[in-house]
């Protein structure tokens, strides 16, 4: 005869007793900011991205060369450009503007108006050429003396060449050219000619060049993002398994990004350090000619290559394009990595 169990039995010792209250949960401290630990992390990363370059130095190489000439040909421009602004800032020439008066002006009115002129602050001196002094000299410079005795009377003007205060470069041509203008407003004055229309054309040149240099610049600037993106590319590409095992674990897309992004780095400061050292080459390989040159017009010109600060910029500014195109090219592939 089997027991009937006990309806009132107590619950064993040691058995957990269900109750209705809920379970409290202890809250994870946070961690406070560490620089340091920080700063250790990026100098890893750093080094390890120089290291997986060296691991490929063929490609690297070849990648870095392209990105040099495409940075070497702007900076080489420029430096041409600083040399000839350096020369003509140098030529100090004292212009001459040439005042054609009627021909049927008198000598008297003429000398007055040499006088009146003269008297002006911004006129150093005034010389006056006669109708016969203009004349010997044209048959002189001409050579057709018979030509010239032979006409009834002589078809020369008098000129007066005004030599103003301010000598001529490129800075001054504005005043002399409004000199001029107000000259050419006298009443005996037909027409009024500034000899410095050879620096009015090299200011044209230097503008033109300045803004060439300036547009193609732009487009090697385009040149270098597209190249070291798609080489970034390439790179997220072949880590493709990583990247995903990283996502799949938790990583931030910051995380990922920051080896991609010091690649594009060294690659920008490489790039435009073997720039540097290309545009320094030529410029040292033109001196010699570019010196023999200058010696020919007795100047004590220097020829000037990248200077330490514009060296310094150079490398800057290539970091700042590395590092660009690389956060272009990992963020677009994280995130069709994500979408597949």
């Amino acid at each position: 005869m089997s027991a009937r169990p006990n309806a009132n039995r107590q619950p064993q010792r040691g058995a957990t007793r269900q109750s209705n209250q809920p379970i409290k949960t202890q809250k994870v401290k946070r961690q406070p900011f560490d620089l340091a630990k920080y700063l250790r992390q990026h100098q890893a990363v750093l080094t390890e991205s120089f290291v997986r370059l060296l691991n490929y130095p063929m490609a690297s190489f070849m990648t870095l060369m392209v990105i040099a000439i495409a940075l070497s040909l702007p900076g080489g421009l420029y430096v041409m450009l600083k040399n000839v602004q350096s020369v003509t800032d140098q030529w100090e020439q004292q212009s001459v503007i040439s005042l054609y008066l009627f021909s049927e002006l008198e000598d008297t009115q003429a000398l007055s108006l040499s006088h009146q002129i003269s008297a002006r602050d911004d006129v150093r001196s005034v010389s006056y050429v006669s109708k016969e002094e203009g004349l010997r000299y044209f048959e002189q410079v001409s050579g057709y003396e018979q030509i010239l005795s032979s006409l009834p009377e002589n078809p020369l003007p008098i000129v007066l060449q005004v030599i103003p205060m301010e000598a001529v470069q490129l800075d001054t041509l504005d005043i002399l050219e409004s000199l001029r203008l107000e000259l050419e407003e006298q009443e005996q004055v037909e027409y009024a000619e500034l000899d410095a229309q050879w620096l009015q054309r090299l200011a044209s040149f230097l503008s033109f060049g300045e803004r060439f240099v300036y547009a193609l610049s732009s487009l090697l600037v385009i040149a270098v993002l597209l190249i070291v993106g798609n080489t970034i590319r390439m790179a997220v590409e072949s880590r493709r398994d990583e990247v995903l095992v990283m996502k799949l674990v938790g990583a931030t897309d910051a995380y990922i990004r920051r080896p991609f992004l010091y690649m594009g780095f060294w690659f920008g400061v490489l790039g435009g350090l073997c720039a540097c050292i290309c545009i320094v080459i030529v410029s040292l390989w033109v001196s010699g000619p570019a010196m023999q040159l200058i010696e020919l017009y007795h100047s004590d010109f220097q020829l000037s290559s990248f200077s330490a600060g514009e060296v310094v910029i150079c490398l800057t500014i290539s970091a700042i394009i590395g590092t660009l195109g690389a956060w272009i090219a990992v963020n677009k592939h994280i995130t069709d990595i994500e979408l597949q």
